[in-house]
């Protein structure tokens, strides 16, 4: 009879408190941040462990970025203590995009000829797919949530082939937190656009 170790209660909380914060992102929380932080610094472990080492690199991009996100979302309050929700705009996509491309080629060399890793292509661009999803985020970007749907699909199937099924878990119910977090920031940016609207139960207070 399989009985869980310390590493699966590690993981398992791990996942928890991902999803806890992605929950509160989507939502315009940013506290959200915080339990981020918690999980993605306990990932690096993690994922090194089970020799993903691209998403263990990128779980510690994730924790820096945190931090980089939380001041980012202070300074987008407006006077109403309300977050701005932006449109895409051309730099945001380029750069975002550039950003993704080079951090792939970089992932796929250094996991291609300086590790021993099994699932090269998989880990490179799930990792390099999310650096460009970070940056959107930090800057408001509502597209932002749908490539983060894509990053949880990929990241599902690898984590299964790895054996960590509480991670695998934790970017199933990212998918659907994914969708939720474009429904909100979405409906959120249109009303930005009707100023009849402003007052709209929509704007989510930052806690």
């Amino acid at each position: 009879m399989w009985t869980p170790g310390p590493m699966f209660w590690v993981e398992t909380g791990a996942s928890l408190l991902g999803i806890w914060g992605v929950w509160d992102l989507g939502g315009g929380r940013r506290r959200g941040y915080i339990t981020g932080i918690l999980s993605t610094s306990t990932y690096v472990a993690l994922c090194a462990i089970h020799g993903i080492y691209a998403d263990a690199v990128i779980n510690g991009w994730y924790t820096v970025m945190g931090f980089v996100g939380w001041f980012a979302w202070g300074q987008r309050k407006n006077d109403n203590s309300v977050v701005s929700v932006r449109s895409m705009d051309a730099q945001g996509f380029w750069g975002g995009i550039g950003s993704g491309l080079l951090a792939w080629f970089l992932f796929w060399g250094l996991l291609r000829y300086y590790t021993d890793s099994t699932v090269v292509v998989w880990d490179a661009t799930t990792s390099a797919l999310a650096i460009t999803a970070m940056l959107w985020m930090a800057a408001g970007f509502t597209w932002n949530w749908p490539l983060w749907l894509i990053i949880n699909m990929l990241s599902v199937g690898l984590y299964i082939h790895k054996g960590m099924l509480p991670t695998a878990g934790q970017y199933t119910v990212f998918g659907f937190l994914a969708l939720r977090g474009w429904w909100i920031w979405s409906r959120a940016r249109l009303v930005r656009t009707e100023p009849r609207d402003e007052k709209s139960l929509l704007q989510q207070k930052v806690d």
